[in-house]
């Protein structure tokens, strides 16, 4: 057997114990409340969670191949890591790593010498701290190569909808908004115009997005990063982060993308309840699409969105959330697949925490030009500062309302 088919049945076999405890403890929680067994459905709902970033990888066609591959070389680099200190033993490491740590933490004036000589003798290590500017602390040479960040959830909405790259200032596109009728008549009966053909211009604009940052021009020196790649990659994720959001809700005005929870001409059903989600509620959303639509929906939702419906069964009390095999094919819901959706709403009273639809045909995103940068050593020459630009422009709107459906949460 394979390594990457032992993986899969691992996978599979612990999301399938994982769902197994999920139901009896979610079951004995149904017939009486108990707060311990709460804290126990938030735990394996935890465990659940750690699958959904491969059974996203799936659902947007990412490949099934690819995200095997990324599991096994993680799982390899964690066997494999070196130590940190080239044959340092353990409580060695340790001091050199808090010696970094508190370094780090502190400004230039309040750092222990003997912390910053430590740094210096074992790896000659360059402090640029005292440099307002800058701002910056260079890492050990044998610290991991990577800037320490936060992540940027950055929407998967992309990859549902259709995109389309322009060579004008926006697109555009006929919708159909009348037609003729079909009527019965008799043999020799006048027969009257049925309605004509008319249609209306959608028009998609590309207005601006930009980030301008500045690096001290010393620091770019010094540094034993590529300050300018590091950049580069932070303002590409804003800017996936910003249109990401407003694919969702964007104001459609204001140099903003349209929004589908902003569109008034999307649908909406209600949960049944001012609070929560409820399989009710699901179900009626679930069946409200039409079924020419139906056959490429995909539920969007967040999260703990996702683990709050994990809890609901319907009438017949089978649970509306279906593991899939882990590895190989998506989880469901109502036999439907799902995407998470960092930049949908939480549940809460009046909000929208889940969307439905057949995206691909409901939404268009407008890709002017790709994401460019400018490195400026001039403006800020004086002052000894990079100036680095960034800038896209991309647009989108909803096409084809009746193709998303929406979950409020409302009696």
């Amino acid at each position: 057997m394979s390594e990457e088919m032992k993986a899969i049945i691992e996978a599979q076999e612990a999301q399938g114990k994982a769902w197994h405890a999920f139901k009896e403890a979610n079951d004995a929680n149904i017939v009486e409340r108990d707060t311990l067994l709460d804290t126990k459905l938030d735990k394996i709902n935890a465990d659940l969670d750690k699958f959904e970033p491969m059974n996203q990888k799936l659902v947007t066609a990412e490949g099934q191949a690819t995200a095997m591959q990324e599991q096994m070389d993680r799982m390899e680099a964690i066997l494999q890591r070196p130590d940190l200190g080239g044959g340092q033993t353990d409580a060695e490491n340790k001091k050199y790593l808090d010696a970094f740590d508190r370094v780090l933490r502190l400004p230039a004036q309040d750092r222990n010498p003997e912390d910053v000589v430590l740094l210096k003798t074992r790896t000659n290590a360059l402090i640029k701290g005292d440099d307002v500017s800058a701002g910056y602390l260079l890492a050990p040479p044998d610290m991991l190569m990577e800037i320490i960040k936060d992540i940027t959830e950055i929407s998967a909405f992309r990859a549902l909808a259709t995109s389309r790259t322009i060579g004008g200032a926006g697109l555009e596109q006929p919708k159909k908004t009348g037609g003729t009728t079909a009527t019965r008549i008799g043999e020799v009966n006048t027969r009257a115009n049925t309605g004509d053909l008319t249609f209306a211009l959608k028009t998609i604009l590309c207005p601006e997005m930009y980030t301008r940052t500045e690096i001290s021009l010393q620091m770019m020196e010094d540094s034993e990063y590529d300050l300018l790649a590091e950049v580069r990659e932070d303002s590409t994720d804003q800017f996936a982060y910003k249109e990401g959001y407003e694919f969702i809700s964007g104001l459609g005005a204001a140099n903003q993308a349209e929004g589908i929870l902003v569109n008034g001409d999307i649908g909406e059903t209600n949960s049944g309840s001012a609070t929560l989600i409820t399989a009710d509620g699901m179900m009626d959303l679930w069946s409200s699409l039409k079924s020419g639509y139906a056959r490429n929906a995909v539920f969007i939702l967040k999260r703990t969105s996702i683990g709050a419906v994990r809890k609901l069964k319907d009438d017949n009390k089978q649970y509306l959330w279906t593991p899939g095999i882990a590895g190989a094919v998506p989880n469901t819901i109502l036999d439907s697949l799902y995407v998470e959706m960092p930049d949908m709403p939480s549940v809460g009273s009046g909000l929208y925490p889940v969307a439905y639809g057949d995206f691909k045909r409901g939404y268009i995103i407008a890709d002017k030009a790709g994401v460019a940068y400018q490195t400026d050593y001039t403006t800020g020459a004086d002052n000894g500062l990079v100036v680095i630009r960034g800038r896209k422009r991309v647009g989108g709107g909803v096409r084809q309302a009746e193709a998303i459906k929406k979950l409020k949460i409302s009696v």
